[in-house]
């Protein structure tokens, strides 16, 4: 029985796609650091080192998986797609984009200055959780929601932060982000391409 089943099985792509996986074509926003199993505070004093070396060695750890001597499979590199500024054709989706952290994520956002923790203007990255073959939906001009105006790309997933409560939306203060459209639809989608890493993008607090 224990045969069959793993002959069933497609190690590079899952029998349930699109609308009927349990995430329903919704994919979730994940972020690095990450404080403490039991919360999402990130609670730190720009004063005191120790209190942020941990995030700070935490969103390094996570970075080094892109680093571009790493970003390769075992006929070469990654693709490169800094010339795609739409979608990517579909007959080049199963290949890999190579995600350019330098290029990508070029901001106030490094490591030289503690990813913004020594400063009080910390920076926690943020990550689109893989669903295989999701493709992003676009707005258009006419569609699209007025407080991203700033913001909004035709061909990027925008990345918008705001207070779950009133205490929060008046405590914290200017939001710049890296990339600024957000998430680029060249990225996607996700095919289990051998070597594919997930686009990034850095959210900093300006003045918390």
């Amino acid at each position: 029985m224990l045969a069959v089943f793993y002959r069933a099985l497609d190690w590079n792509e899952p029998r349930l796609k699109g609308s009927d996986t349990l995430l329903k074509q919704n994919p979730g926003l994940a972020f690095r650091p990450i404080p403490d199993v039991d919360t999402t505070l990130i609670r730190f004093n720009k004063a005191r080192p120790s209190t942020y070396t941990p995030y700070v060695d935490h969103i390094q750890a996570y970075l080094q998986y892109y680093e571009n001597e790493l970003q390769q499979t075992e006929t070469g590199n990654i693709v490169d797609c800094q010339s795609y500024h739409e979608m990517r054709p579909k007959e080049k989706w199963d290949e890999a984009c190579r995600f350019d952290i330098t290029y990508e994520l070029q901001g106030d956002c490094v490591k030289q200055q503690s990813f913004g923790f020594e400063d009080g203007q910390p920076c926690v990255l943020m990550k689109l959780n893989r669903i295989y073959d999701w493709i992003p939906e676009g707005f258009t001009n006419e569609s699209r929601p007025g407080h991203i105006a700033d913001q909004w790309s035709e061909y990027s997933v925008t990345v918008h932060c705001e207070g779950e409560n009133p205490s929060d939306r008046d405590n914290m203060g200017q939001i710049s982000y890296f990339p600024p459209n957000g998430f680029h639809f060249k990225y996607f989608p996700y095919r289990n391409q051998q070597g594919y890493r997930s686009p990034l993008v850095f959210v900093r607090f300006e003045n918390p």
